[in-house]
């Protein structure tokens, strides 16, 4: 009796299961159709070993890269697709800390088909590639945004977050500049392994070259390497960076410089300067643009103006990779010829409004002038004799 009703809910269940296994296989053979697998003429069974009619066993997790690596890693296979592809992604990925992880065991590892998908996998350089610029940090968010899975490794799970926030995130998601930094750009892809102390400052100066050299030639290089400090990190953290500003600047509360200094400190007079300087430029040059601005808006030529704004946009960027000498010069004399330039903006921009009210003025008095010569005459035609043709007998 017991067998009677168990059994019904056994077939229930594996019926269910079936149903499921069908999904998932459907749902796998749809995504295989525009992945750049099908497009070179592979098929399930390249990937997977097949048992029965319409089976394949799922290949575990420690064998998937390879698996993956069985054609990757074949230099001349993978000729015949693309003869510049790189074929060194497996010695990279054994190399990074995913990689290494996995050959111990730990199978929470990410694995290729973590970043790439199993069976969408398309190309880099499409847009709707996992692992196209744009999409980079949401697929790493996949298991770095995830506090419990971090929690294991001892991570922070609110590094996407964090870099959801920064300068860097607005520039790639905003402006959809992709040549902003995201995920891989700095800790690398299949070799992803987080920059050490001593590293960090050479994978920021990959992008930031000037900011590199002055901080490499100014005092501070020396500083902070007796500390043990990594470089970058000190002053703009790691993930959440902030756009540069003269707020971060000074002694008050929540600045940068004011976890190491006060205004009692060696070169206090010098983070002075950076803020007065950096503060006056930002007022000088947002003056400018809003005078040149209405100007432009109603119909002026500016271009002067413009230039003008141009440069001091220019020293304005200059003046902040100057900071990184941490020294007066050359801060002092680039922030002075930005203001210069913006002041010069600015007057461009007052004397095209000005130029403005003069030609409304001179077009009111031509107008009235126009209008009384037509009354004028007007009068004038009123009071001529009528024609004695034109007279009533």
């Amino acid at each position: 009796m017991t067998t009677i009703r168990i059994a019904p809910l056994m077939l229930i269940a594996f019926t269910l299961a079936a149903d499921g296994a069908a999904q998932d296989r459907q749902a796998a053979e749809a995504a295989f159709k525009n992945s750049v697998h099908a497009a070179v003429g592979l098929e399930c069974t390249s990937c997977h070993k097949g048992h029965a009619a319409g089976t394949y066993s799922v290949i575990p997790r420690g064998d998937i890269a390879a698996t993956c690596a069985s054609c990757h890693s074949d230099a001349a296979y993978m000729r015949k697709f693309d003869p510049q592809v790189r074929v060194d992604q497996m010695s990279q990925y054994l190399t990074s800390a995913h990689g290494r992880a996995l050959s111990k065991g730990e199978t929470r590892a990410a694995t290729c088909s973590d970043c790439h998908t199993s069976h969408a996998i398309i190309r880099v350089r499409d847009s709707r590639s996992s692992v196209a610029p744009l999409n980079v940090a949401k697929t790493c968010s996949q298991c770095h945004a995830d506090v419990e899975r971090m929690k294991a490794f001892g991570h922070d799970a609110k590094v996407f977050t964090d870099w959801s926030s920064s300068v860097h995130a607005t520039a790639l998601l905003t402006r959809g500049d992709t040549s902003a930094p995201t995920c891989n750009t700095c800790h690398g892809s299949h070799g992803a392994t987080p920059p050490g102390v001593t590293e960090v400052a050479s994978v920021c100066a990959q992008c930031h070259v000037r900011e590199a050299q002055n901080f490499t030639a100014g005092p501070k290089k020396a500083i902070f390497d007796a500390m043990g400090l990594a470089e970058c990190l000190v002053c703009h953290g790691n993930h959440a960076i902030q756009p540069p500003s003269h707020k971060l600047i000074g002694f008050t509360k929540g600045t940068v410089c004011e976890t190491c200094h006060d205004a009692t400190t060696n070169g206090a007079a010098t983070i002075q300067e950076f803020r007065d300087g950096s503060a006056g430029l930002d007022a000088a040059m947002t003056a400018a643009e809003a005078v040149v601005d209405r100007a432009e808006h109603a119909g002026m030529l500016v271009e002067d103006a413009r230039l003008a704004v141009r440069e001091a946009r220019e020293q304005h960027v200059q003046s902040r990779v100057a900071i990184h000498t941490f020294q007066d010069e050359p801060f002092t004399a680039i922030a002075a010829k930005g203001l210069e330039a913006a002041q010069r903006a600015e007057r461009a921009g007052h004397a095209a409004l000005e130029e403005l009210q003069n030609r409304r003025r001179g077009l009111g008095i031509a107008t009235l002038l126009i209008v009384g010569f037509l009354a004028t005459l007007w009068v004038k035609i009123r009071r001529l004799p009528v024609p004695s043709t034109l007279r009533d007998d």
